[in-house]
């Protein structure tokens, strides 16, 4: 990737296949939309985007309003209005306009997948994109792939799915390499350092990271669509000894911020990256406060928990903020990170009745959590170092649990358990506890 942020940053973000009618009202107010949102103006693109809405062109035979609803909830989702996103984006999907286009139902089914993303619905995200890119295939709307590409490769990497992330990933490029026209191509670069981070391990992403973070074209894209990435990278580049380029960050996702004073998400994504670079408690608990985003607020809440309990073997009150970020992630369906979070519980000796107030509950009868997870993730055909090392756990426990599984289905291979365990797992059972109230820890 060295050299391409600077070639991406000079490409003119992907507009939408609204209309090739010169004097379409509609595409106009769309174009200007689209410049605003780039150069940061994210209420005025909003603006622009429900002006085109409501504009009912009438030069031209497309359904170039529904392209315009479609963008709005892009936009709303950006900035994590989310219920307000879900809604219109219901009563698109019910309109009769939409229901007697097949290419309109795969786009609007795409675009509700990315609205459930960001409500923390992980599997109703999933089975939306797998629905809207199977009607996309069969439509011809190619051009509204990367949005399903996009939320799968998410969902199935936070899931500890990585041989499932790494074909979305590969998909996500094949999109660029077509030049797709909803190509998000910040967002997707992000979910692609997330995967190398993954895969490859830390120095590799950080790589990555660099040049995302160096271009503030890129560092605004992603703060304006993903509330936790700009946290994300920042901590990454911290590890590693990357200041400055964390610094650069930092710095770019303040303007923003500054910029857009009255949008939540991004004041919540600066705060929380600044605090990461400052080290600073109070500024991480404010953004715990104000962030919006379900995967983002656990996020922040781990990063107290890591900050609370250094240098400690044990702290109570770390312990406290882990287990709500687990219980938030466990509710999201996002077993690595959960797992991760375990870790971090195991770390400072928290007590096991802790631990198990926040663990995955299992989907199979007589399976532990911990064994259901290990074999999850081994039907899926990780090795057991790559289990081992998505679930946080040392090979030997891998192993030891891989061993009480087979006792309990009946199985002596892993690959008897991989042809079997689509008929085993019933999914993670539905009552895990809600998310508490962290502000009251």
């Amino acid at each position: 990737m060295a050299g391409q942020s600077r070639e991406l940053e000079a490409c003119e973000e992907p507009t939408l296949p609204t209309c090739v009618a010169p004097d379409c009202v509609t595409a106009g107010i769309l174009t200007r939309a689209h410049e605003r949102w780039q150069s940061g103006s994210l209420r005025a693109a909003i603006a622009l985007a429900e002006e085109a809405v409501q504009a009912d062109c009438d030069r031209c035979d497309r359904c170039c309003s529904v392209y315009a609803d479609l963008l709005l909830i892009l936009f709303l989702v950006g900035i994590r209005q989310v219920a307000t996103a879900a809604d219109l984006q219901r009563r698109l999907l019910a309109s009769p306009q939409v229901q007697d286009d097949p290419q309109l139902i795969a786009s609007t089914t795409l675009v509700g997948a990315k609205v459930a993303l960001a409500a923390g619905d992980h599997a109703d995200a999933g089975a939306l994109a797998e629905r809207g890119l199977k009607l996309a295939a069969e439509t011809g709307q190619t051009a509204w792939t990367p949005v399903g590409n996009l939320v799968l490769a998410t969902t199935t990497l936070r899931g500890g799915d990585i041989s499932a992330a790494l074909h979305y990933s590969a998909k996500l490029e094949e999109d660029a390499v077509f030049a797709r026209e909803m190509f998000p191509i910040g967002q997707s670069a992000w979910a692609i350092v997330q995967l190398s981070e993954a895969g490859k391990g830390r120095d590799r992403a950080a790589t990555l990271a660099r040049e995302l973070l160096e271009s503030e074209t890129f560092t605004r894209r992603l703060l304006a669509a993903e509330p936790a990435a700009v946290p994300w990278l920042v901590r990454l580049l911290l590890r590693v000894g990357e200041r400055g380029p964390a610094r650069a960050g930092v710095r770019f996702a303040g303007r923003l911020a500054a910029e857009n004073p009255d949008v939540d998400s991004v004041g919540a994504a600066a705060l929380h990256a600044a605090a990461l670079l400052e080290g600073d408690l109070d500024k991480l608990r404010r953004a715990a406060e104000s962030h919006t985003d379900p995967w983002a607020r656990a996020s922040v809440l781990e990063d107290i928990g890591v900050r609370l309990c250094e240098g400690q073997a044990e702290s109570p009150e770390a312990a406290g903020y882990f287990e709500c970020a687990m219980r938030a992630y466990t509710c999201m369906g996002a077993l690595r990170d959960s797992s991760r979070v375990m870790s971090r519980l195991r770390g400072i000796n928290a007590s096991p009745r802790s631990r198990e107030r926040c663990r995955p509950r299992s989907g199979i009868r007589g399976l532990t959590d911990t064994e259901y997870a290990v074999a999850k993730l081994v039907s899926q055909g990780l090795t057991n170092g790559e289990t081992a090392e998505q679930m946080f756990l040392s090979r030997h426990t891998v192993a030891f649990h891989l061993r009480k599984v087979f006792q309990k289905v009946g199985v002596k291979s892993r690959l008897e358990l991989a042809v079997i365990w689509n008929e085993l797992d019933t999914g993670p059972a539905a009552d895990v506890a809600p998310v508490p109230n962290y502000s009251r820890i």
